[in-house]
């Protein structure tokens, strides 16, 4: 339950107790601290250090989340009103049928792994970073000479990211969200405009992007601490989310779109780049030159994630883990307008592909786009040993070439459709080449290819609006229900403690 924080000491108790959450579950990235009382006071930040055990902490609070507390991307991106289809004899897995369906309801009950996903409609864990973001903003503003200008703007820039990244989170989920940047909020919270908060988000993004770093020389912090490149991709997400929304502006933010995206690509002095097809486990292993947000796991250091917050472990079976079949897979309707038979796709089906039977109607479908066999070896209940990917290059690409086809520019949409095709070993974008299909998707079904599992397909069913089309969404919405707020999650009713007049999502009441 989310409890305002209304002074210093509570505010510093709290983060003090993420750290001794930290320090419990080995996060070897991140220091420890010895107690609470550590982080206690208003002196806390007396040495560079200090903060940056604070900024660590910021980012745990979000791995502990996304990745052990809830089952977010894998529940909120990638199974709802999606083409999967679960085993019917497994109640253990049934959310295999009730996201696709887009019964959150259902989903939401008393069941087997209920637990992790009521989680997803309590805030209060993004609004616990947002607050401890803050509070380091507070203190960078204040600091007195422990740190140089250059630390002060990169830790300044690191958590405005974090901080628009939960608001950019938290709008895709429930629409019209609260919204602070002040330390210590007391007031009661008031649900705003959804485009109004992204807005804002904007502005204070733009303001700090060019103080975060391009990327890093420690290569243990590639991809796992916010770049300029990361901030750029947020960027463009969050205006492509409020060219649908906000209708009568949408030129803006595709104009918007397409100059991040140029800078991302063109003037990111190399640090990224797409890696070739046959290294694509070094991408999801993590830190490379491709990856531009990503959430680290390593099994050898004991950081791993909860099994069931990851995409691969529904979807694989023998050899690599204990179970005969896998518990879910893919409709074979929708993998054959993906990779249509017979056309040339590395990842269809190259000599390494992402995909075992990737037509079949039956549970020997397997995903192989994450597997790390030293690691599948463990069994049943071995998982992967990848990184969570948050954004990545591929996806700052396409979402260009999206705001690109909008404007008008088919060219140069089209160059950046082939660049994600060329690198799959896939054929050049042509006129005409699926009966029925347009430029804009194409583009979209690239998406569907090139991000399965990496949290991208329900949000990109709503923002394109094709979650209302069955030729595109396995189980649409009607536009009278979109209208009402079906596309977003439920809220906690401990969302009104401290603001008993607030109002909830009504669609889910």
């Amino acid at each position: 339950m989310f409890k305002l924080i209304n002074n210093t000491k509570i505010a510093y108790f709290i983060f003090g107790l993420t750290f001794l959450t930290c320090s419990l579950v080995s996060c070897s990235k991140f220091l420890n601290v010895e107690s609470e009382s550590a982080l206690s006071g208003n002196n806390f930040f007396k040495t560079p250090d200090d903060f940056e055990k604070y900024m660590g902490g910021i980012y745990n609070q979000f791995r502990t989340y996304t990745m052990s507390t809830a089952m977010f991307f894998v529940a909120t991106g990638d199974y709802r009103s999606a083409p999967y289809i679960g085993v019917t004899n497994r109640a253990d897995r049934d959310y295999l049928m009730t996201l696709p369906n887009n019964d959150l309801l259902s989903t939401l009950q008393d069941r087997t792994w209920s637990s992790m996903f009521t989680p997803i409609t309590d805030w209060s864990s993004f609004f616990k970073i947002i607050a401890s973001c803050n509070i380091l903003i507070d203190n960078l503003n204040k600091e007195d000479g422990e740190l140089n200008e250059q630390q002060i703007k990169q830790y300044k820039g690191e958590a405005v990211f974090m901080r628009n990244l939960c608001y950019f989170f938290m709008a895709r989920l429930y629409g019209n969200i609260p919204y602070y940047t002040d330390a210590y909020h007391t007031a009661p919270l008031v649900r705003e405009n959804m485009v109004s908060v992204l807005n804002k988000c904007i502005k204070d993004m733009s303001s700090a992007t060019n103080d975060l770093p391009w990327t890093y020389v420690d290569p243990s912090k590639v991809g796992v601490r916010a770049m300029r490149g990361s901030a750029l991709d947020l960027l463009m997400h969050m205006n492509m989310w409020c060219a649908t929304f906000d209708q009568a502006n949408a030129e803006k933010y595709w104009n918007a779109t397409d100059s991040l995206g140029k800078v991302l690509l063109n003037d990111n002095q190399g640090a990224y780049e797409l890696l070739p097809y046959n290294d694509f486990r070094a991408i999801f292993l993590g830190g490379s030159k491709e990856g531009l947000f990503e959430i680290e796991q390593d099994v050898n250091k004991g950081e791993t994630f909860t099994l069931k917050a990851t995409y691969a472990d529904d979807l694989m079976h023998a050899p690599y883990k204990n179970n005969a079949e896998s518990f879910g897979r893919i409709d074979s309707k929708f993998m054959e307008t993906w990779f249509p038979k017979g056309q040339a796709d590395l990842r269809a089906n190259g000599p390494d592909p992402w995909f075992q039977n990737i037509y079949s109607d039956n549970f020997s479908f397997m995903v192989l786009k994450y597997i790390d066999v030293a690691v599948l070896s463990q069994g049943a209940y071995g998982t992967p040993n990848d990184n969570q990917i948050v954004f990545r290059l591929p996806d700052a690409i396409l979402l260009r070439a999206e705001a690109l086809d909008h404007l008008g520019n088919e060219a140069e949409a089209i160059k950046m459709l082939n660049l994600v095709r060329d690198r799959a070993g896939a054929a050049d974008y042509h006129d005409g080449e699926t009966a029925g299909w347009n430029l804009s998707d194409a583009i979209f079904n690239e998406r569907c290819k090139e991000l399965v599992g990496e949290g991208y397909y329900y949000y990109d069913l709503v923002r394109t609006k094709r979650i209302l089309d069955s030729k595109f969404c396995a189980h649409p919405i009607s536009a009278e229900a979109f209208s009402q707020g079906a596309w977003t999650w439920p809220i906690s009713k401990n969302a009104l403690t401290n603001s008993p007049g607030m109002t909830l999502n009504t669609y889910w009441q």
